[in-house]
């Protein structure tokens, strides 16, 4: 499940078209097949078995696209935001990226702009972990008085994956779990 979560959360949180197959939002699977337009079986049946079965992931999935939608900078270049960060950088290769330690076991990539509606700004920052241990991580620096909140974290403790308002976090240092995602928003009090 939680590589799935991962999965959405990579898709929603990136440039372009997301491209997702029916029956996707709640884990339908064709058995490693992905080319199975010509059979007339189960490999290429939907089961809608799975709707019931994975009631929780599908709703993950409804609140990452609803993520998607209230955060057009993940989908397209915005003005430039005032909080002074670049609207795209990818970072985690180098020792002087955001990351503490393995640096290369962690991709992140911001997403910064002004909100279509002059509101405010829209910063996305999206961090990857595709490592088989945990990483602490250190947010990208914000001006004074702005500090970032979590909304998606594919692999929390309390399992509680998805929030619709940004959690405060008091710290711009992160543990990344092993082989997990998560995304931050400006935290607005």
């Amino acid at each position: 499940m939680k590589m799935m979560r991962n999965a959405i959360t990579v898709l929603m949180c990136s440039r372009g078209t997301p491209m997702i197959l029916a029956g996707d939002e709640f884990g339908n699977t064709q058995y490693g097949n992905n080319n199975c337009y010509c059979q007339d079986n189960e490999v290429s049946w939907l089961n809608w078995d799975y709707l019931r079965m994975n009631r929780d992931f599908f709703r993950f999935y409804k609140n990452v696209i609803a993520f998607r939608k209230k955060h057009p900078v993940i989908s397209r270049p915005l003005g430039p935001a005032a909080c002074g960060l670049p609207d795209v950088i990818a970072c985690g290769a180098n020792p002087d990226d955001h990351v503490i330690g393995r640096s290369n076991q962690v991709l992140g990539i911001l997403f910064a702009g002004r909100a279509e509606d002059a509101a405010g700004d829209d910063v996305v920052y999206m961090a990857i972990n595709a490592y088989w241990e945990p990483v602490e991580i250190r947010l990208p620096a914000l001006r004074a008085g702005l500090s970032w909140g979590i909304n998606i974290n594919t692999d929390a403790d309390d399992n509680v994956f998805f929030h619709k308002q940004a959690v405060f976090l008091k710290s711009p240092l992160f543990l990344l779990k092993e082989r997990s995602v998560a995304v931050f928003t400006l935290f607005h009090q």
